[in-house]
């Protein structure tokens, strides 16, 4: 942590002896005429999910500098959102434990069919479930699809409304969906949780190449696009890789299933081994270098060589088996938790990427070397940048902050904490403040709405379904690209409408699992005026809302009953809360 903010400091120029780090942070907000509220507000907005009641104030008052200081460090303590995350066994749970613990029906089927507890043939449905039920209750077992439709979504929106440590939750969300992987893919489904929990959460602030290997390696990505299946082959023996949509149908990878899961058979046109390119192009193409970052098919093709053997750890007969041969000491077999690499599925013959050799003989450090390679690349560099920055600024960032945010990420060695240090202190960065140029995604409306009225989510699964209806299903999205970052994504007619209901539903109390506590509980009500002057700052911090009021006041009849709830409607669904 201590280089970590050494390094913030380096990229701007100064020295850093030990004392304060918000010392050496110099953000220019006064130059565009902003306020410390006004800096506060904007802050909050951008390098977190928006604010909760008073912390404005207090983020004004501790200092700018102070508070994001603490945020790239992302240590801050967590104990009312930890225990609140109590409800969620997977997350204590390894990712073997929790393919033991979590599984679907049908294994159970089988087992109580084996044992001669059920018989299809001569049983109802209901009493085949009540009989799995009881299988499950005493050997401690939940449902399957509970892992991510339930704990992974759960969980995310938790963190996201009440971390204390915003920068990272935020940051989580960008680098899942830089390196995205789907549940609809039944190869990563019940991967997900342990991989945004293992691989992306810990590593958001940190050095890109640590984060880039973290996802490499883990069994989610392996098996979303398919390097747990490559290996070496002749050419007539390649894969063809498979396109997303067939993944969305739930196919799995090569152990058989997943977790418990219904074991599918491969397609009767897909070989089943080979050399398999979709990581290798993804990985050049989307999660380093970028579509004009230099790179040829040949070097999609030479990388793809370099990773074949990178592969996961197996379930069931297969992992006892591999345990054995690792346990005798093989020297063919490479593990590191649930990654492994096998070696007899290398492609040991010499090879050439990005036009540095590869000589014969080669094993698992062709493939750090690569992902060295890639980290250090001017056009990584530049990439990560320009996407950083249309997250944090606006959909075209500008060429020269992005130029010298490139700059950092070369100094640094791709510390991500000295990139955003960068990106905070320019001038670009604040010149944005009073434009509210970035529409807010689905998630960052509803958690921003959560936030500022003070919500306790009681239970966070009926909220789901807004997601969904905005265009934004949580980990649902089945390209390799992630979900985009663009307004235009959000902005069309069908969505605009739900993001409206859902403010409405909100204001009116009709989400269950959700209790508003900024909600007045006065029988006769707040006046407009009233509910205006409350909601307003609870909702548009720091804001010059009188254009906005003067709306409202246009459109609620002074006969109107619970008028505040019609006033935190219209706020929340007005385009100075929809933007940021």
């Amino acid at each position: 942590m201590i280089l970590r903010v050494a390094l913030i400091v380096l990229c701007c120029g100064a020295l850093f002896f030990g004392t304060s780090a918000e010392a050496e942070l110099k953000l220019p907000y006064k130059a565009e005429g902003l306020s410390k509220e006004q800096a506060a507000a904007y802050l909050l907005e951008r390098f977190a999910f928006g604010a909760r009641p008073g912390e404005v104030e207090k983020v004004a008052q501790m200092g700018p500098e102070k508070w994001l200081a603490q945020q790239l460090a992302g240590n801050l303590p967590d104990a009312a959102l930890d225990k609140r995350l109590e409800a969620f066994p997977a997350l204590k749970m390894t990712q073997f434990e929790m393919s033991k613990v979590y599984v679907s029906n049908g294994p159970i089927r089988r087992i109580l069919q084996k044992e001669g507890v059920v018989d299809p043939t001569k049983m109802s449905r209901k009493e085949m479930n009540q009989k799995i039920s009881a299988y499950r209750k005493k050997h401690g077992l939940r449902a399957y699809n509970a892992l991510y439709n339930q704990e992974l979504k759960g969980q995310k929106v938790l963190r996201a409304v009440y971390s204390e440590n915003q920068l990272t939750e935020v940051l989580t969300d960008f680098w899942f969906n830089h390196f995205n992987v789907t549940t609809r893919d039944g190869g990563a489904r019940g991967r997900t949780l342990s991989y945004e929990r293992d691989a992306i959460r810990p590593n958001v602030l940190g050095e890109f190449r640590t984060i880039l290997g973290a996802t490499a390696k883990h069994p989610a990505m392996l098996n979303y696009l398919d390097n747990a299946d490559s290996r070496m082959a002749p050419p007539t023996q390649r894969n063809q890789p498979r396109r997303k949509q067939e993944m969305a149908s739930g196919e799995m990878g090569m152990d058989g299933g997943m977790m418990g899961g219904e074991a599918q058979p491969p397609p009767k046109n897909r070989r089943k081994y080979g050399l398999n390119e979709n990581y290798a192009r993804e990985l050049m193409e989307l999660h380093t270098l970028g579509v004009d970052g230099g790179y040829t098919q040949q070097d999609v093709t030479e990388v793809a060589r370099v990773l074949t053997g990178w592969a996961a750890m197996p379930y069931k007969n297969a992992r006892k088996n591999l345990e054995k041969q690792i346990a005798k000491g093989s020297n063919n077999l490479v593990r590191e938790g649930e990654f492994v690499f096998r070696k007899t599925w290398h492609d040991q013959k010499a090879k050439v990427v990005l036009g540095e050799k590869f000589p014969a003989g080669g094993g698992i450090e062709e493939g750090e070397r690569v992902l060295d390679m890639l980290s250090e690349h001017p056009s990584t560099a530049r990439f990560i940048s320009t996407k950083l920055a249309r997250r944090f600024i606006n959909d075209s960032p500008p060429d020269a902050l992005v130029e010298r945010m490139a700059e950092t990420f070369t100094k640094t060695d791709g510390d991500i904490a000295a990139v955003m240090a960068t990106l905070a202190q320019s001038p670009e960065f604040w010149a944005e403040a009073k434009k509210r140029s970035k529409m807010k995604s689905p998630l960052e409306l509803v958690v921003s709405s959560l936030r500022a009225l003070e919500a306790d989510v009681k239970n966070p699964q009926p909220v789901m379904s807004w997601f969904d209806l905005m265009g934004e299903p949580l980990y649902g999205y089945v390209p390799p690209t992630g979900f985009p970052d663009y307004a235009e994504s959000w902005a069309n007619s069908g969505t605009l409408i739900a993001r409206m209901n859902f403010g409405i539903h909100l204001a009116t109390g009709k989400i269950r699992g959700i209790e508003l506590k900024r909600l007045s509980r006065d029988s006769d009500g707040l006046t407009t005026d009233e509910a205006l002057a409350v909601y307003g700052k609870l909702l548009l911090p720091a804001q010059d809302t009188s254009a906005i009021a003067s709306e409202v006041k246009q459109t609620i009849s002074p006969d109107a009953k619970r008028k505040e709830v019609q006033v935190i409607s219209m706020l929340l669904g007005s385009p100075e809360f929809q933007y940021r």
